[in-house]
């Protein structure tokens, strides 16, 4: 009888949630032939690569005294860098950036709807969410909500973790065919919570991006969960039932998610989820997100030898320089004199009787001298010397025009 009754509520609050659309493949994907040696779904996480993301969970929970289930809907901008490989997997941080809520509260709530969404904004902006993805997928050290915060915003906070949890699924190592299912139990703990997870997946088919030809693997998941919690005077058990698909890229990064969740929580009740999820790689590496003390430099000056980018340095783009100037110390000056000293002996043949009795230079110093004399005496600045004085030109400061 109670098992039942739990089924008729299952399946009058998945009626009254609200709708977040489906993983159909969209119009600018195409299906194509999956290789006979199967699709690569492995993470493959590369520090300092960012992430901009979704993320749309919508919950549908009975409450005691109310005739209709709450509706709760948090809709939220993520952006998420990968910080680096750890003991345990590779950390990731994530930010909101943007929060949206559709919430329902309860007569007996502290705060009304609207001031839910206000404090949600002022709170929840730029929160950043640091946790572990293990090599298979699984999320490690997930943080838990704030406890100081009010119990309305602490369940919102629940929520969002929630749907970053689900979006990483665990995945097999080896890959796999079309058709072939992974299955796998394993234990592992989520917010200080035990864990036992009945975990399969299954490759549907592969599919390939029309404009920049990203291959992805669709994926069917499903999970049973059963969670133990501390409890006096006996532990409770909340069990979890999943079912969803995934859309992974063969690059090694999940890129949409769409899921649904049925819950029973002793404590809470029934309670029906529904995640929906989007990830996009950003082009590149995002150095001025990663962490405090990471060893990344940002080089910003296109004329730097080891800049990378689409600005082009206007100093290169200037005209060749000609003998005077003077791009180094002295001995840089010294090696261009003694390469150009044929080229001054051929110039000197041909110039005026003046140049050609011009003593030779002692030293390497008074022979640059003379060759930039000799090479400004044709394009002569109202900085250079008077032709045939005995006057140094003035010393480069070393930086380029």
């Amino acid at each position: 009888m109670i098992a039942l009754s739990r089924v008729a509520l299952a399946l009058a609050l998945s009626v009254a949630l609200p709708a977040l659309g489906g993983c159909s493949p969209s119009t600018e994907l195409r299906r194509v032939r999956t290789p006979r040696s199967g699709a690569d779904v492995a993470y493959k996480l590369d520090a300092g690569q960012g992430y901009d993301g979704q993320l749309r969970v919508g919950n549908t929970r009975a409450v005691a005294g109310l005739d209709q289930p709450l509706s709760q809907t948090a809709t939220c901008e993520l952006n998420m860098v990968v910080l680096g490989e750890t003991p345990l997997g590779t950390e990731v941080r994530v930010t909101i950036t943007s929060v949206d809520l559709d919430w329902d509260l309860p007569p007996s709530a502290t705060y009304s709807s609207q001031e839910l969404l206000e404090l949600a904004n002022d709170q929840l902006r730029g929160m950043q969410v640091r946790f572990t993805v293990r090599p298979d997928g699984r999320v490690h050290a997930l943080p838990d909500a704030p406890a100081n915060a009010p119990p309305e915003l602490r369940e919102v906070i629940e929520t969002l973790l929630l749907g970053m949890e689900a979006f990483f699924v665990p995945t097999p190592a080896d890959g796999l065919r079309r058709g072939q299912r992974w299955d796998e139990s394993f234990s592992h703990e989520v917010r200080g919570l035990t864990q036992q997870v009945d975990h399969h997946v299954e490759l549907e088919g592969m599919f390939e991006h029309r404009t920049d030809e990203t291959r992805l693997a669709r994926l069917r998941i499903g999970q049973d969960r059963r969670e133990q919690r501390h409890s006096e005077p006996d532990p409770q058990t909340v069990e979890r039932e999943i079912r969803g698909q995934m859309m992974f890229s063969v690059d090694g990064y999940p890129l949409e998610l769409d899921r649904e969740t049925q819950e029973f929580d002793p404590e809470y009740g029934m309670v029906f989820r529904k995640v929906r999820a989007t990830w996009t790689r950003a082009r590149g590496l995002v150095p001025e997100m990663m962490a405090p003390g990471t060893d990344v430099q940002v080089i910003n000056d296109p004329c730097n030898p080891d800049y990378v980018g689409p600005k082009p340095c206007l100093e290169r783009s200037l005209t060749a320089p000609t003998a005077s100037d003077d791009d180094g110390g002295a001995d840089s000056r010294d090696d261009e004199a003694a390469s150009k000293q044929p080229d001054a002996q051929d110039d000197d043949a041909a110039t005026t009787s003046e140049a050609d009795a011009a003593p030779k230079a002692s030293t390497d110093a008074s022979s640059d001298a003379s060759s930039d004399d000799e090479a400004k005496a044709d394009t002569a600045t109202p900085t250079d010397p008077p032709a045939g004085s005995d006057a140094k030109p003035p010393v480069s400061s070393g930086r380029r025009p």
